[in-house]
């Protein structure tokens, strides 16, 4: 199961599960039937909407296939005077002040937002990777909820959480509540745009009562990614790019349309794929690797190896790749989970994944730059 970008394969950092939740399928929003309910500017974000009404906020979440698989609305108050929540709506307790997380990821946004103390149970607690929940964690405030390949549902529920974030995993009747606890769908994961994943800190922010701590967060993320692509010249010749990720002798590899295909089209790169838009991610034969792969200067993989990392290892241990251009002029580059919290907190920092990869394809710009969360094979 792909928990991240739609291109890059996730690894085991997040509790990949289904959960048996009772309720009926999310309605399809209808305009007719949302009097009152405005629609609030949302910049690069594909998979949520904010709505508002007087003084209650509107939360619209949408699973893989985009506006037509509405996967959650939610009314971010507790007052109901006057206000007529759209078909299908569920209430939450506004703002959040007990949440339990399915997705280690989902910590990072709350963390930035100054709320990690309201996290009372995550799924893979050992796996945390932002350091103010992981810490909670260690001292018993945060309870694990995973239970081997499901959800420990009786330790859920003497949580009691105000809200339970999950993800969608295209299913279009997904239940909204677990007992009496609502589910609330994340699926940042699933943005092409890296400045959209970064976009999310709203959605969060506006389950926590901070839309205006969320919005300046949001607007200094924007700024930091428009600079660090100011450093881009723009006669700078674009090498050709490869980035996948091969199992069992076969690869992949991030559509056109992708998040690494947009951080490497604004690093300065030509990414070799860039003309194939598709959902998901491209399979691809060793002998289209080899073929098609000779034309990229360099080649890129995410790994999750604590050690140190080879240029046969982003190479998936072939001789053959290994013989490509890109690894006999030193064009190997990788990025590895074991390092970096690379599925949460640099959801938050895109303008320092791309100041990484910008590096690598023109390294006469890195000036002494070290890397976070990218960087060259040594």
């Amino acid at each position: 199961m792909n928990r991240a970008a739609p291109g890059i394969r996730l690894p085991a950092l997040t509790l990949l599960v289904f959960i048996a939740m009772a309720g009926c399928g999310v309605q399809q929003p209808s305009p007719a039937t949302w009097a009152g309910w405005t629609r609030q500017p949302v910049q690069y974000a594909r998979y949520f909407q904010l709505w508002a009404q007087g003084g209650q906020q509107l939360l619209l979440t949408f699973g893989p296939g985009g506006s037509k698989d509405t996967t959650g609305i939610f009314v971010l108050d507790d007052s109901t005077a006057g206000i007529q929540a759209p078909p299908g709506a569920v209430r939450l307790h506004s703002p959040l002040r007990r949440v339990a997380l399915m997705s280690t990821t989902q910590a990072s946004f709350i963390s930035a937002l100054g709320q990690a103390k309201e996290v009372v149970g995550c799924a893979y607690t050992d796996r945390l990777r932002d350091t103010a929940v992981a810490a909670l964690a260690r001292n018993g405030h945060v309870e694990e909820i995973g239970a081997g390949e499901g959800v420990d549902r009786e330790k859920l529920l003497l949580l009691a959480p105000d809200a339970l974030l999950s993800y969608p995993y295209g299913t279009k009747d997904q239940g909204r509540v677990l007992g009496r606890i609502p589910v609330v769908p994340v699926s940042e994961y699933l943005e092409g745009h890296p400045l959209g994943r970064a976009e999310w800190i709203r959605a969060f922010g506006a389950l926590f009562g901070l839309e205006d701590r969320a919005d300046s967060i949001f607007h200094g993320i924007v700024e930091r990614y428009a600079a660090a692509l100011a450093t881009v010249p723009s006669g700078t010749q674009r090498p050709v790019v490869f980035f996948g990720s091969a199992w069992k002798g076969s690869w992949s590899a991030p559509s056109g349309n992708s998040y690494m295909a947009q951080l490497i089209k604004d690093a300065g790169g030509r990414y070799l794929y860039a003309d194939s838009i598709t959902k998901g991610n491209i399979d691809l034969g060793l002998e289209t690797v080899l073929h098609t792969g000779a034309d990229a200067a360099f080649w890129g993989r995410i790994l999750d190896r604590p050690e140190r990392v080879t240029a046969a290892d982003v190479a998936g241990g072939d001789s053959r790749v290994m013989a490509l251009p890109a690894f006999r002029n030193g064009g190997a580059f990788y990025a590895t989970s074991a390092e970096s919290d690379l599925f949460g907190q640099a959801g938050l920092e895109p303008a320092v994944v791309l100041r990484d990869l910008i590096d690598i394809l023109h390294p006469g710009l890195a000036q002494g730059r070290k890397p976070v969360y990218f960087r060259p094979v040594q």
